[in-house]
């Protein structure tokens, strides 16, 4: 007889012996339990061997096959008696319905979403030796091979590979027939398998189905639910922009689990700085949670009335309160905010009653950033809200500086050039000061001796209108203690009450030819007026440039350095040959028509310049207009 039909004639000698209804002798013979093998299989093997179906094995042995595959305890039990097994080793391997789509696998938690009962997932190395060493009934099917979040075979090293179902779930269920019927297809694949690398998000995974769910911040995750937040996080932490999960490339979603899986298992500390990361990296004008969290975000919009998902909703909701504007009496994954945080430019300019762009200035000047930096600002905390108001509260523009100071703009400039005052640009063309240093200046004023005894004074606008030392000066002098003793306080607003030794000072000085300088300035140092001047600059003998004020962006007119230096090598001026001669410019201009000396024509316009040739003059014999 051979062995199949020898074990086919002893399981209807154990079915010849029964009381009241039930086999009363165990089953001979039984097969091992291997590690992690799947109840199903296990009965799958047996049912191979007595020459039957997974469903007339246990009808014939008294259990019930679908109530089986649900994992039963009692029919468990049975099968343990039946078998000699231990019904703990045998319920520990698996799977039993606990709720709603949920399910208890090996000593694991999974829903339907990781776990695929109903699909026929093997490592077809496996499969094909335990065929070729010991035939259909020593054909294993281990219990991860049932979780989709499982892909790699951890003896071989290969991917797993899917037959085709049977016609209803429970034939699909016997496992050993399904290879019978597609074992051509499993020994091609094993010949066929590739290596891939092992993640540690499968060595995880294992570990829970073997011995439960480590005491860790993740043990209330299920399978699923830790599968799908290691991918959707991993997808976000390497930019991958999908709307779905589905949609994700199925090629990278080992990559994407493993990327995330490891800011997971190091602690809600890494969870905390992967959120920060995908928030740093974001390249949107302005930060949305919801695009820097990517499909993570959808998946925890999705399951957040989980209860086990709040130790990660918790995080993720901090961090969001944390970093990014929200809207009162929006939820953020079902939480209200506890109080905004952050606020938008629009929502901040509209409490401080500024401008969209000057307040990223302003905020990029308190802050020490480039401009361009600034500009790129799209949130502000409601601490620095206090900090700008301070801030701006403490500053005082010029015309409001001019006032208490009782000066024109232009002087209140002039003492900012000078370092007197402290120039403070928020933008490129408005000037601000502090209004504690103007304030300062004036106490010090206040302080000044009403008297100078046996000195001869006046008010300071007066001096250096007389003198022509630009007030500035004066001041800045006064502040550095040049003219100690010089200075007394009078009647006025400011600095208008500074009152100045007339002999404080020596006399005006002529303008230095350093740099380009204005017309005023130039007929000032060529001796002549500002008509001849722009007469000159009409026919090209004078070069004018233009330079842009910065604090008022107006065009303003220079006669460069360059031609001046040009000029005086080839011309000279009746003002500069009458200071020379010492005399008077009106007598030595009537002395040279006399002679017949010609000014030097320009388009009709009498401008009393002259060639040196006409004197035999080299620049050495007139003196430079400016020079002291």
């Amino acid at each position: 007889m051979s062995c199949r039909g020898l074990c086919a004639d002893r399981l209807k000698k154990n079915l010849r012996v029964r009381w009241n209804g039930r086999v009363t002798a165990r089953l001979i013979p039984t097969l091992p339990l291997f590690e992690g093998e799947a109840l199903t299989g296990y009965v799958s093997r047996h049912a191979k061997l007595f020459e039957t179906t997974p469903r007339d094995f246990c009808t014939d042995l008294g259990m019930r096959w679908p109530a089986l595959c649900s994992g039963y305890d009692e029919q468990i039990g049975r099968l343990a008696w039946l078998t000699g097994e231990s019904s703990e080793k045998l319920r520990s391997w698996s799977v039993k319905k606990v709720g709603n789509g949920r399910y208890r696998v090996g000593q694991a938690h999974a829903s339907m979403g990781t776990l695929r009962r109903t699909a026929v997932r093997l490592c077809p190395q496996c499969v094909a030796r335990s065929l070729s060493k010991a035939g259909p009934a020593g054909v294993c099917q281990l219990l991860e091979w049932s979780l989709v979040c499982i892909d790699r075979c951890a003896e071989h090293g290969c991917r797993f590979i899917t037959l085709p179902s049977a016609e209803n779930s429970h034939a699909t269920y016997d496992f050993v027939a399904r290879v019978l019927a597609h074992h051509y297809e499993v020994f091609q694949a094993a010949d066929r398998s590739v290596q891939v690398p092992e993640i540690g998000f499968e060595t995880y995974v294992r570990e829970r189905l073997r011995n439960g769910a480590a005491d860790d911040w993740l043990q209330n995750l299920d399978l699923t639910q830790l599968h799908r937040a290691s991918v959707s996080l991993g997808a976000a932490l390497c930019d991958v922009k999908v709307k779905r999960m589905q949609d994700l490339p199925k090629t990278r979603i080992r990559e994407l689990c493993q990327a995330g899986f490891q800011s997971l298992v190091e602690g809600p500390q890494a969870y905390r700085k992967a959120l920060s990361s995908l928030y740093d990296s974001g390249n949107a004008e302005r930060p949305y949670y919801s695009a820097d969290f990517g499909v993570h975000f959808r998946w925890l919009r999705e399951v957040r009335n989980a209860p086990e998902i709040e130790v990660l909703a918790s995080i993720a909701r901090e961090h969001v309160f944390a970093r990014y504007p929200t809207q009162p009496g929006k939820k953020v994954f079902d939480r209200l905010p506890p109080g905004q945080v952050w606020l938008t430019i629009d929502q901040a300019r509209k409490r401080l009653g500024f401008g969209a762009v000057f307040l990223k200035k302003l905020l990029g000047h308190l802050d020490g950033v480039a401009e361009n930096q600034a500009l790129k600002r799209t949130d502000v905390h409601v601490d620095e809200i206090p900090k700008v108001l301070t801030y701006w509260d403490g500053l005082i523009n010029l015309k409001d500086a001019a006032g208490l100071l009782g000066l024109m703009t232009a002087q209140v400039k002039g003492l900012q050039d000078r370092g007197v005052l402290k120039t403070i640009r928020i933008t490129s063309t408005l000037r601000y000061l502090s209004r504690v240093e103007v304030m300062d200046l004036i106490e010090q004023v206040e302080r000044l001796p009403e008297l100078l005894l046996g000195k001869s004074v006046a008010p300071l606008n007066v001096f250096c209108r007389e003198k022509g030392i630009p007030l500035s000066e004066v001041v800045d002098l006064w502040r550095k203690g040049d003219l100690e003793g010089q200075i007394c306080r009078g009647g006025g607003v400011g600095l208008n009450a500074i009152e100045v030794d007339w002999d404080a000072i020596c006399p005006r000085k002529t303008v230095r030819l350093h740099q380009d300088i204005t017309l005023p300035e130039t007929a000032r140092y060529l001796k002549i007026n500002v008509a001849a001047i722009r007469h000159l600059r009409d026919q090209g003998i004078l070069s004018e440039v233009r330079k842009r004020n910065p604090d008022t962006n107006h065009q303003k007119q220079y006669i460069s350095k360059g031609s001046i230096q040009a000029f005086e090598r080839s011309y000279v001026t009746l003002g500069q040959l009458a200071e020379v001669q010492k005399v008077a410019p009106i007598h030595l201009a009537r002395k040279l028509d006399v002679e017949g000396i010609e000014p030097i024509p320009c388009a009709g316009a009498l401008v009393r310049v002259y060639s040196k040739r006409e004197f035999g003059l080299d620049g050495s014999q007139v003196r430079k207009g400016g020079e002291v």
